[in-house]
């Protein structure tokens, strides 16, 4: 991308060698960020002035700060850092609360299978019918669970706007 101007006769007559475009893209920099020394402006002008590349440059750098200048000037609502943290405790108490409470049903319901088993089904005094039947109801109620879970858990992965508060 050089600008191809070491003859360029410059405008205002600046001391100084003609910048190149890189050496220009810098002083750009320098400029645009409000770096640039006073005695370099006249320099940085001519070469502005002749070189069509760096001028695109230079209107595309002004209007990027203009749009950003203007998302800056955006109001964003005032966030209230103890509720936020309030929040973050609340869902991690209960986060914590939800996992020892589904440890202690699986102990529980471990125990309770167990129990069944060892005292219903594996007693010879229960009749054989009464065993199937129970089991049977119980292994329907079980896959009917497990479905249900399944087609909840599906439908919210799949769920399009479920970030979208209400």
């Amino acid at each position: 991308m050089s600008g191809g101007n070491d003859g360029e006769r410059r405008r205002g007559g600046s001391p100084g060698p003609v910048l190149q475009c890189e050496e220009a893209r810098i002083k750009l920099m320098e400029f645009l960020d409000g770096e640039l020394a006073p005695a370099e402006l006249p320099r940085l002008e001519d070469h502005l002035a002749v070189c069509v590349s760096c001028r695109r440059e230079e209107m595309a750098y002004r209007r990027l700060e203009e749009v950003t200048g203007q998302m800056a000037d955006e109001e964003y609502p005032d966030v209230d850092i103890e509720v936020a943290w309030e929040t973050i405790y609340r869902r991690m108490e209960r986060g914590f609360g939800w996992l020892i409470l589904s440890i202690g049903l699986i102990v529980l319901l471990g125990y309770g299978a167990w129990q069944f088993l060892r005292e219903f089904l594996l007693n010879p005094e229960v009749p054989f019918l009464l065993k199937f039947g129970v089991g049977a109801a119980v292994a329907g109620g079980i896959v009917l669970l497990i479905s249900i879970g399944r087609e909840v858990g599906t439908k919210y992965r799949s769920e399009r706007y479920r970030e979208v508060q209400r």
